[in-house]
């Protein structure tokens, strides 16, 4: 095995583990009671950008304009997409926001072959969307989360259109910043962009007891710093085209985990839906995970 082909596979699995990782954060954050979405988001972007900050630090990196403006973008698409997607989820069903949200793979086909010369074929386009498809029933077949409306659904379009933009933000950052140097550039974006966003929305940031805040630090410590880092390692080795679909791995593990840990059903189409996903992510990974150049990782700035 070559160092590309073994950088690739590597990946992959580090994509998978995002996906894993992301979607099972769901339970963490439905037991933290009392707070809304965005006062979750302000916490845990700030716990996550300071410990992060604190690590890069002490591994000898360095904070310079150079890595502020190329993580600029990435920062604020993530700060943007935790905000509206928390609201989103406040506003209308967990179906509707989740299924708006697994529609991201069709905007990053659509600009894939323009911003980074990927190509994929008719083939993968069909099981792209017959892994949309599975994502969708995986959703739609449980119980309703919540009630729907039009605003909580616009907000999940805005949520969806920050999520690819921070992909597509994150992918074109990757060819010059290393993964650790671009998540704790990102995260000190994400913190300035959402704090006024808290402080203007008039609502209390405080913390009602220990065990949410316990909650939080998990989250922002295994969903924030951890998921995030492994996905844009992938993106130096992956095409987008491939960490873009599996994402729609998100609600088939949030779904597991809900069941295992907090006692939600789920149904047979769920479980059908699942596998849909699962197979057709498998086939589109084997076809087009070889249609990019492997980049070298590039070194973190150091004093």
């Amino acid at each position: 095995m070559t160092s590309t082909d073994h950088n690739r596979l590597l990946g992959l699995i580090a994509a998978a583990a995002a996906v894993v990782v992301w979607g099972s954060s769901s339970v963490l954050v439905k037991n933290i009671e009392g707070l809304s979405g965005l006062v979750i988001g302000f916490h845990r972007m700030w716990i996550g950008a300071a410990l992060t900050s604190i690590a890069f630090l002490a591994a000898g990196g360095r904070f310079s304009w150079r890595l502020m403006r190329a993580s600029c973008a990435g920062g604020i698409a993530f700060a943007l997409d935790i905000v509206l997607f928390f609201s989103a989820l406040k506003e209308t069903s967990v179906a509707n926001a989740t299924i708006i949200g697994a529609m991201q793979p069709v905007l990053v086909l659509a600009v894939a072959r323009r911003l980074f010369g990927e190509r994929p074929h008719l083939r993968d386009a069909f099981w792209a969307a017959v892994a949309i498809a599975g994502a969708v029933i995986v959703v739609a077949g449980g119980p309703a989360g919540g009630d729907a409306s039009l605003h909580g659904d616009l907000l999940a379009v805005a949520a969806l259109v920050a999520w690819t933009w921070y992909f597509i933000a994150s992918k074109q950052a990757r060819t010059h910043l290393g993964s650790f140097e671009y998540l704790a550039g990102l995260s000190i974006v994400a913190v300035v962009t959402v704090t006024p966003i808290v402080l203007l929305s008039g609502e209390s940031i405080a913390v009602p007891t220990t065990a949410d805040w316990v909650y939080i630090v998990i989250v922002a410590l295994v969903n924030g710093a951890l998921g995030h880092f492994l996905m844009n390692w992938a993106h130096a080795h992956v095409p987008i085209v491939v960490t873009s679909l599996m994402t729609l791995g998100i609600p088939v593990f949030a779904t597991a985990t809900a069941a295992i840990f907090i006692d939600e059903p789920v149904t047979l189409l769920q479980v059908f839906g699942m596998g849909v996903v699962i197979g057709a992510l498998a086939v589109v990974v084997i076809h087009t995970s070889r249609q990019v150049p492997d980049v070298v990782e590039p070194p973190v700035a150091s004093s």
